[in-house]
């Protein structure tokens, strides 16, 4: 072995032209794979944390559904098809939850998307959170901020919201929106139908890390929500009767209702008022003298969000959950951060996708140019190399000394790459990458990117350049192989 060391660095000292040719191949390949897989790798793991830490948690509790289910409702072509289900079997879930011991806390959600109005004009669009304050802040305490007003109080109907909603709706109106003003927000489905509520602004707020999807979320209490999603429904528990209501009831039939059915009604006059415009618009939108407790199903959440004590569970916590629903018949799901946060958190990773191809690309290209300039030095070194094995040198001997000379460049050039990658990427992250349009944000997972050498990006550059070392010396060796001692010798006259 070291005398086949010896003589792959000599040759690799001897050719020095065709060296540095294939070594400079290599070096930039290793550091563009080097700080491109670091870039993605520091966005991913910054949008990761981004989504965990301020708006999905580790995991979302859905109810059992098709199609790509999102804090933001469907995402795909089963949207028009499906509403968002209600999680069944609430209660036991949370109570589950709450006595597992990596959980750190809970959140429920509703969410809804409503054209927002105020008098007759159509304003704009909005997505919106139902939320509990309390909850949602102590799960997220610090994604938001307060600019003017605040959340609702307990008991109390609003909304929160968004300053980039509130300045597109302020360019429709003309004036800047203040909490105490209200909004009629409408939402329209063929499952559900039409609703409409009129809600007060409680407040302004803005998210601190925030992308233009984020940028048209608003807070809403859960009630209104609720309502906005075709969620109010009556509670239907069964009614439980004494022996003797059941022998009153039973005693009734339909003819001995209906028979005396005209008695009900007679003619009466009344004097109606004039109906004006703020009665209409009450009879659509007002819901602060609306009791509804009556109406609304308070165990109805879409998404209930799980924050982790340690993201090392996050498999146990699937594993529990599953477990939990299969044995108690429930039909619900766990869902991971990536599919809570949608499509835009989904794009940075089939960016990051696109990347690998292309980098699987230019490798490719990589191989073929290094293949020709090895073929090119094997072929001069055809009467060195016959020499060796007229003199006893054995195929496995003269392969394995053009692959270790092959594979010598290629660490030695790893290295190289490896070290100039990290360098650029140290000089990156002192500056930062500031994001220029709403791509870069997308890719960055925010307004900024400082890029950071990753592990598995010096792992994955030492593996690839070796294994393009390996396929790079196949053919120069097979053609060694094939040509006879005697010919090789002859081939340098």
């Amino acid at each position: 072995m070291r005398i086949l060391l010896t003589i792959a660095w000599r040759n690799v000292r001897q050719h020095k032209v065709k060296t540095t040719i294939i070594g400079l191949i290599m070096v930039i390949g290793i550091m563009v794979l080097v700080v491109g897989n670091s870039f993605m790798d520091t966005a991913a793991s910054g949008i990761e944390r981004y989504y965990i830490k301020n708006y999905t948690g580790h995991l979302m509790i859905t109810g059992q559904s098709k199609g790509h289910l999102t804090l933001f409702g469907f995402q795909d072509l089963t949207a028009m098809e499906q509403t968002v289900p209600r999680i069944p079997d609430y209660a036991e879930i949370v109570e589950f939850a709450s006595s597992l011991p990596y959980v750190e806390t809970i959140n429920p959600q509703v969410s809804a998307t409503a054209i927002v109005s105020r008098g007759e004009k159509t304003l704009g669009a909005t997505q919106l959170f139902g939320v509990v304050p309390g909850q949602y802040q102590e799960m997220f305490p610090d994604n938001v901020e307060i600019l003017e007003g605040g959340y609702w109080q307990p008991g109390e109907q609003g909304i929160l919201l968004n300053k980039t909603v509130a300045e597109l709706l302020e360019k429709q109106v003309g004036f800047t929106f203040r909490p105490g003003d209200k909004l009629l927000f409408t939402s329209v489905s063929t499952h559900t139908g039409m609703r409409i509520r009129e809600v007060e602004i409680t407040g302004i707020f803005r998210f601190k890390q925030s992308n233009i999807q984020l940028d048209m979320v608003s807070l809403m209490d859960v009630s209104n929500a609720r309502a906005l999603a075709g969620m109010v429904v009556g509670h239907t528990d069964p009614a439980e009767l004494t022996s003797e209501e059941q022998r009153f009831l039973g005693a009734i039939d339909e003819d001995s209702i209906f028979d005396s059915f005209d008695s009900l009604f007679t003619d009466v006059d009344v004097e109606e008022p004039a109906a004006d415009d703020d009665f209409w618009f009450s009879i659509l939108g007002e819901t602060e003298t609306r009791d509804l407790s009556n109406e609304e199903d308070t165990g109805a959440w879409q998404y209930l969000l799980v924050r982790l004590t340690d993201e090392k569970y996050l498999r146990q916590a699937e594993a529990d959950f599953a477990q939990f629903f299969a044995e108690r018949g429930i039909a619900a799901q766990t869902r991971n951060w990536r599919e809570g946060a949608g499509a835009l958190a989904e794009l940075s990773y089939g960016i990051k996708s696109v990347f690998n191809t292309v980098v699987f690309i230019i490798a490719v290209v990589a191989v073929i140019i290094i293949m020709n300039t090895l073929v090119i030095s094997v072929t001069e070194r055809m009467s060195e190399i016959g020499t060796m094995r007229a003199i006893g040198a054995q195929k496995s001997f003269v392969r394995r000394m053009i692959v270790l000379e092959t594979m010598l460049l290629s660490g030695i050039s790893g290295t190289v790459g490896v070290a100039a990658g990290g360098l650029i990427l140290l000089i990156l992250n002192r500056i930062g990458l500031k994001a220029s349009n709403v791509f870069f944000e997308i890719i960055y997972g925010g307004p900024e990117l400082r890029p950071m050498l990753s592990l598995s990006s010096v792992i994955l550059s030492f593996v690839v350049i070796l294994a393009v070392g390996a396929v790079s010396s196949a053919y120069p060796t097979a053609i060694v192989m094939k040509t006879s001692p005697l010919r090789a010798m002859e081939s340098s006259r």
